[in-house]
């Protein structure tokens, strides 16, 4: 199961209240490439569940990914990063690179 922190619930509706646009939006967990230890994870926005997703909601925050990523997503955590550099919505997870 992924862990959701409460800074990236928090962020994840304030950006829902702000943006009317965004009614059905959900954070999909992706695969993102290979790195020098494995496979990588990555966040985006999307409006759909497929039918061999998973969805996990979190007080009004749906996160959905293919089940095939459930070995990589189990123990991860999605948590919201106020980095100068690179400021957004962040996953890692002990079964995936982070090269």
């Amino acid at each position: 199961m992924v862990k959701v922190t409460k800074r990236a619930v928090e962020k994840f509706n304030e950006f829902k209240q702000k943006d009317e646009s965004m009614g059905n939006e959900m954070l999909r967990i992706s695969f993102g490439g290979y790195g020098w230890g494995g496979p990588k994870l990555q966040l985006a926005l999307d409006e759909l569940k497929n039918n061999d997703d998973i969805l996990v909601k979190v007080e009004g925050m749906s996160i959905v990914y293919n089940l095939d990523l459930e070995a990589y997503v189990n123990g991860s955590v999605i948590d919201y990063s106020n980095n100068w550099f690179s400021p957004g919505f962040t996953i890692s997870s002990p079964n995936s690179s982070s090269c």
